[in-house]
Formats: C-alpha cells, sequence, structure tokens
C-alpha cells in the first residue's frame, strides 16, 4: 500500500508538472504573437541527430545545442562545468580540483553509458574501467558548439549511448579570423588560449593552442582541519590543427589532429592527503573526413585513430606503509564510419551505414611497500566490433507527421551479436507546438578492462521510452519531456570473489523541463529542471553476500535546477547570473559501510563583459559566489569562491 502511495504521489507530480508546463507554453505563444516587436532566431543547423545536417525542428529527438555565443559567456570555465547545467545531466567532480576526471551521468545511467563525440567520431579510453571519455581533454576555448542528444541512440551510434551522445564539434571553419584570450584567477589559475584560422585557394585550415596551470587546492578533504593537506596542482597543454580543402563543388575533405597532455596532483583517497601522488594524462587523436553532398543525397567517410597513455606516480615519501608505486596504461583505438543519405521517394530520407571499432590497451605496475617489491605486466588485449545500421525519415506533405525508423545488427569479436532499433514518432498540434515519443533500445558491450577480469561477460542492454511536447516561435522555446528506462544485465564489479558480472537491474524515470524566454530584446532568461527516480537492484554494498534494491542512484540528485539570465546593458556592457541548485545524494560510505547523504548546494554564478573595441574583450566569471560549502563526491573538496579575469581578443 505504501509503495503504491509513493507511485501515486510521483505520477500526480509529473503530472501537474507536464500540464503546468504546457499552460505556460500555450501562454507564451500568445504572448509571443502579441510581441511583434521580438526578434525572430534563425533555428541552429544540427547534425548529431541523424549525422545528417537538418533544422532542430526536422527531428524528432530531444536535442540541446550549445552555442558559441553561449560558450563565449562561460569564458574561463570547462567544458564539464557547462554540461553540468543542462537538464538531464550530472557530472560529478566536475567542481572539484582541476584535474579531476568528472563522471557523466545522462539520465541517471551510469559511468560510460553516455557516448562522447569529438567531431562526430566517438572517443572513449579502452584502459578505463567503462572505456570513459576524460573531458580535460578538449579545452572549452577549442569549441565552437556541443550538441546534447538524450535517450538511448545505439541504432546510429553503437554503444555506449544508452543515456545519451553529446557532440563536441571544434572550430575550424568561415572567414579567416585570429582568437585569444588570457585570464587569472582564484586557486592561482592562469590561462592563455590562441587560435588562427585563415585560407589559401581551396585550402581553409584552423590551428589552435591553449595552456593552463593552477595552484589549487587539496583535493581529499581534511574533516579534522588540522591535518595541514597540500594543494594539488595542475599543468594543461593543448594543440590542435584542423584543414579542409574543397575538392570540387560536391567533394571535400578534413584532416584534422589534437594533441592534449595534462599533470594533476593527487591525493591517495577520500579524506586522505598525499604529497607525492600525481596522475599524466595524453592523448593523440588524428582522422580524416571526406564528404559528397548532392540537394538531398550526401555521402561520408569517416576515419580516427587515437592513442591514450596515462600513468599514476606515487613516489610516498610521507606514506610509512607504500614506498614507491608506478602504474601506466597504454591504449590504442581505430574508428571508421561511412553512410549515404539519400531521398528515395518524396517524403522518404534513407539512411545506411556501416562502421568499425578497435581498441586495445596494456598496463604495467611496479610498487614497493613494506611487503617488498611487487611487478606486474598486463599483456595486451583487444576487442574489435562491426556495424550495418540504417535509418528512415518519413512526414507527410503537410509536415505534420514526422517519423524515424531505424535498426542496427552489431557483431562484436568477444560476445558474439545483437540488435536495436528505434522509433521516433512527433506530431505538429501547430506551426509552434509539436509531441514527441520514442521508443529505442541500447546496449553498452563490455570495455576490454572488465573483459580482462571476465571474458564470459554480455552486453548491457536497455529499453527506453520517452513521451514530450516542446514549443518553438522566435527566440521562445519550452519543452517537457518524460522518460523512463529499465537495464538488464548490467555490469558491475563483485566484492565476493572481485570480479566483474552482469548483475545489476536499473530502472530510471524522469521528467526534464527547459524553458528560454526573451523578457525584452536586452533581457533573456532560461530554466531547466529535471527530476528523477532511480532503482537498482544490485550486491549489497554493506554485507557483500546478498542482493538488495536501492531506491535511488549514487551521486545523482533527484532534483536538479539551473536558471540564467543574461542582460544586454548596452552596446558595450553584458552580463549574465546564474542559479543552481541540487539536492541530496547518496555516496559510497566506504567498502562495506553504509552510503552516505551528501547534502544539498545552491551556487551563485556570475559573468560579465566589457567591449573594449570590436576587437578586444574583457571579462569576469565568477563561481560560487556565496561560498557556500559542498561536496560533489565523498571524501573530496569542491571549489569555494572563485572570480577569474580576463581579456579576449576576436
Amino acid at each position: 500500500m505504501k509503495k503504491n502511495k509513493t507511485m501515486s504521489k510521483k505520477i500526480i507530480t509529473l503530472s501537474v508538472c507536464l500540464i503546468a508546463t504546457t499552460s505556460l507554453v500555450f501562454g507564451q505563444q500568445k504572448d509571443s504573437l502579441q510581441k511583434s516587436s521580438t526578434p525572430t532566431q534563425l533555428e541552429d543547423v544540427i547534425v548529431t541527430a541523424n549525422k545528417i545536417e537538418q533544422k532542430q525542428n526536422g527531428t524528432s529527438k530531444v536535442i540541446t545545442v550549445i552555442t558559441a555565443a553561449q560558450i563565449q559567456q562561460n569564458a574561463g570555465r570547462t567544458i564539464a562545468q557547462v554540461l553540468n547545467e543542462q537538464a538531464g545531466l550530472s557530472l560529478p567532480g566536475t567542481l572539484s580540483n582541476l584535474g579531476t576526471v568528472p563522471s557523466i551521468y545522462m539520465r541517471g545511467a551510469a559511468s560510460g553509458r553516455t557516448l562522447i563525440l569529438l567531431d562526430g567520431a566517438p572517443v572513449g579510453d579502452p584502459s578505463m574501467i567503462s572505456n570513459e571519455f576524460d573531458l580535460n581533454l578538449v579545452p572549452l576555448n577549442q569549441v565552437e558548439r556541443i550538441e546534447i542528444l538524450k535517450g538511448a541512440q545505439s541504432t546510429l551510434y553503437g554503444s555506449d549511448a544508452i543515456g545519451g551522445v553529446i557532440n563536441i564539434i571544434t572550430k575550424g571553419k568561415g572567414k579567416p579570423f585570429v582568437t585569444g584570450a588570457l585570464s587569472y584567477g582564484s586557486y592561482g589559475t592562469k590561462q592563455g588560449n590562441l587560435q588562427f584560422n585563415s585560407s589559401i585557394n581551396k585550402l581553409n585550415y584552423t590551428i589552435g593552442f591553449e595552456s593552463q596551470n593552477a595552484d589549487g587546492f587539496s583535493s581529499a578533504k581534511d574533516i579534522t582541519n588540522k591535518a595541514n593537506f597540500d594543494k594539488d596542482g595542475y599543468q594543461n597543454n593543448s594543440f590542435f590543427v584542423k584543414a579542409k580543402y574543397q575538392i570540387d563543388s560536391l567533394w571535400d575533405i578534413q584532416l584534422s589532429s589534437r594533441k592534449t597532455a595534462y599533470t594533476s596532483a593527487i591525493d591517495y583517497g577520500g579524506f586522505m592527503d598525499d604529497r607525492d601522488n600525481e596522475f599524466k594524462n595524453a592523448t593523440t587523436m588524428s582522422g580524416l573526413v571526406l564528404k559528397y553532398k548532392k540537394s538531398k543525397t550526401s555521402f561520408q567517410l569517416q576515419y580516427q585513430y587515437t592513442t591514450q597513455d596515462r600513468t599514476y606516480l606515487n613516489d610516498s615519501a610521507d606514506k610509512t606503509y607504500l614506498i614507491f608505486e608506478n602504474n601506466q596504461y597504454a591504449g590504442n583505438t581505430h574508428f571508421a564510419d561511412a553512410f549515404l543519405s539519400t531521398p528515395i521517394q518524396k517524403n522518404v530520407q534513407w539512411i545506411v551505414g556501416t562502421d568499425f571499432r578497435y581498441g586495445s590497451y596494456n598496463q604495467s605496475y611496479e610498487s614497493i611497500s613494506q611487503y617488498g617489491p611487487y611487478n606486474d605486466v598486463f599483456k595486451d588485449t583487444f576487442q574489435f566490433q562491426n556495424a550495418l545500421y540504417t535509418s528512415v525519415l518519413i512526414n507527410d506533405n503537410a509536415k505534420k507527421w514526422l517519423i524515424e525508423l531505424g535498426a542496427r545488427y552489431n557483431n562484436h569479436n568477444r560476445f558474439g551479436n545483437n540488435q536495436t532499433f528505434t522509433f521516433n514518432p512527433s506530431y505538429a498540434l501547430s506551426d509552434q507546438v509539436r509531441l514527441i515519443a520514442s521508443v529505442s533500445t541500447g546496449f553498452k558491450a563490455p570495455s576490454l578492462y572488465q573483459l580482462g577480469y571476465n571474458d564470459a561477460l554480455k552486453a548491457e542492454t536497455s529499453f527506453n521510452t520517452e513521451l514530450g511536447i516542446s514549443f518553438r516561435k522566435g527566440q521562445v522555446f519550452a519543452r517537457a519531456v518524460y522518460y523512463n528506462r529499465n537495464i538488464k544485465n548490467g555490469i558491475d564489479y563483485n566484492y565476493i570473489d572481485y570480479n566483474f558480472f552482469n548483475f545489476i537491474q536499473q530502472k530510471v524515470n524522469g521528467l526534464e523541463i527547459e524553458i528560454q524566454h526573451p523578457i525584452t530584446e536586452q533581457h533573456q532568461f532560461s530554466l531547466n529542471y529535471t527530476l528523477m527516480n532511480g532503482q537498482e537492484t544490485n550486491q549489497n554494498r554493506i554485507t557483500t553476500t546478498d542482493t538488495i534494491t536501492y531506491n535511488y542512484l549514487l551521486k545523482r540528485p533527484k532534483h536538479s535546477l539551473n536558471a540564467q539570465w543574461n542582460y544586454a546593458i548596452n552596446s558595450k556592457w553584458n552580463a549574465s547570473l546564474t542559479g543552481r541548485f541540487i539536492s541530496e545524494r547518496k555516496d559510497v560510505g566506504g567498502y562495506a559501510k553504509p552510503d552516505v547523504t551528501l547534502g544539498y548546494y545552491t551556487l551563485l554564478n556570475a559573468n560579465i563583459q566589457y567591449k573594449w573595441n570590436k576587437r578586444l574583450v574583457l571579462f569576469a566569471n565568477g563561481q560560487n559566489l556565496l561560498n557556500d560549502n559542498f561536496s560533489e563526491v565523498n571524501g573530496y573538496n569542491a571549489i569555494g569562491r572563485m572570480v577569474q579575469f580576463g581579456i579576449r581578443l576576436n
């Protein structure tokens, strides 16, 4: 009875939110029609929804675009910090010390279940436990825009896209330009970057460089305030080059290469300081994209090769039980994808393609402790998978109905084959209002790290549904989406026999509300709210000997709210104010200990920019201005009040 009452409350809450949002949407529609002076906004052209260029209202999928203008308003911040403020996304570790690798949770899906693309190519580290990608490896200043595609997208994008897809699109097109910035801020943070773009006949090229340094603060939390934990510094250098050659009016080819390397001082663990422990991460990504486009027919061939090197070095003079530790990982990946998009009838667009993925890594470990020396070498291991996928986009003459149907056949050299499908219908109630829905399946292939422990692991699978309504007129936009996901054969770690296994069952449902509204031409307002209810059946974290159902997801809040007000004061001054609320969360209390509760927190951030002339902009960026004391991860610190000042060249 109690369970039914709780479920009823959830349903009532969701219904009220949906009704309220729908009422607001139609109210905004009426107001917008009355305010004819409100400037119209050209709708973003996106590529992530179906791998082809299309208007945002030309897809039934739930997609959010972080534009170049929004990125400029976040000068001095990181990609993770910008993503952390989007509906349906939670990235614990984002506000910890620089160099912390943040987890990426989209719609409650665990780490490694959100696929990260860099210019359309999947990126990840095959030596990481769940093939995660470290967002520290791409500076925000090198990014043109970010497209966030929510819900299971395994049909077009394959493994890891259970929660969704984030496509980071870097700079490198358009008219010749030079951009750069210098900034200095709290915790001894210093940043400098420069990008240069030019053309020679049919060749357009971009070169960029960034350097970031910080004294930082102690990663580990000192609960006694007496242990004198040391600061953990950070240094990151990144270089990229991108060149595009227009072969003729139909064909073009793009070559790119990126090298990023950083060093971060780290601590021994939660609540545990370490003065001689550092983490190094370096990656090189090189690739090409060959494109053909004529009318509504397009063809694309893409290839990317990535190398990854990670080192944990602990020369622990301050630890009596561990004298020396050196842990090194080396990995590489190959990704190739080819697809054709063409109309097969007046209102039917067909997409068909194939992709190939290969990953390998090795590891070496050596240590000296009070028990003596220890050495271990993990031999090279690899896996590969290939797939065929197809998608059909159908609309009627009146542009009322839009239906997307898709399917994928995937073959993996270790666990065999599997299939996924997608069904996305939508219906336009008017020129501004559209109903959207989807039913889809997704999968997560076991990582090389996990298969190294258990080569009998199966793919993690999910079944996903969503239903929503969206409104768009000029600069006014509102969307409410309810989603539900069930995961089976989830991959987790077993503390009985210290191995990875297929056991976890996860159920998640939630609501996402997004609103963007220009109050006047000078005042812009945006808001997003996420409600997430999660449930996992897994190994008992206290006894490790039985099964238990947890009615929450670790580190992921049930409620999150983000609001932003932007004020164009005049032609010279622009200011924005952002508020963020995160509700209580649970986190692991330690081995065989009860989970702990992390308190709620509220952040106030601000940004102000002054246009000195048409080429120079002065800016100041403030985070956690109220100096709220909080933790994103149990045992670790998060930023206090932080202010940065800088100058940007355009």
